[in-house]
């Protein structure tokens, strides 16, 4: 009985050890930060992403696909909030013609990004179809650039700090999917 328990118990935790995707590598949490980043800011904003989901000791080697589901997934709670976002400041009716034609186009933008960044960390990753994984992360971020290109004349908006982050956010996400090898 104890050691069906222990199965039970230890079975969660066996794809997290580097068993999803065939010939992916497993590294620790810095070590898989320091290949994914070029900048302090990219990797600070690593290890407090994945320190979020796993723990960061060097001892612990983890499948680079577990990282790369849980960057995609911050990205996509982030693109909902800015998504939120727009939707209650449009709300406003007292907002100038280009401002409100700017969260439009953002709304419009955002929503082809949480498609996109969907289907990257709710079918592409989780399956092992690392075919067109680079290409779906750059239209991603084309999305979120859309918004900016709008924004970029309204620097005082809430939005255009929200979307730097997450262009950012999307960029790490991609930067930590290229250790994949494949895409």
């Amino acid at each position: 009985m104890k050691a069906i328990l222990l199965l039970v118990f230890a079975f969660p935790f066996l794809g997290a050890a580097g068993e999803r995707c065939p010939g992916v590598p497993s590294l620790p949490v810095e070590a898989a930060c320091r290949k994914a980043c070029g900048t302090k800011l990219m990797h600070d904003m690593c290890m407090d992403t994945l320190r979020g989901g796993f723990h960061p000791s060097p001892s612990i080697h983890i499948e680079v696909t577990e990282y790369a589901l849980l960057a995609a997934h911050h990205a996509l709670e982030s693109y909902g909030a800015t998504a939120a976002a727009a939707s209650e400041l449009l709300r406003n009716r007292s907002l100038a013609g280009d401002e409100r034609a700017a969260y439009n186009t953002c709304l419009t933008e955002y929503s082809y990004a949480v498609q996109c960044m969907d289907h990257v960390a709710g079918d592409m990753l989780p399956r092992c179809r690392f075919a067109g994984l680079g290409e779906q992360y750059v239209h991603c971020v084309a999305y979120v650039e859309g918004c900016r290109d709008r924004l970029v004349w309204l620097k005082s908006s809430p939005l255009y700090t929200m979307n730097l982050v997450d262009r950012n956010k999307a960029l790490l996400a991609y930067s930590i999917a290229q250790l994949l090898g494949s895409i």
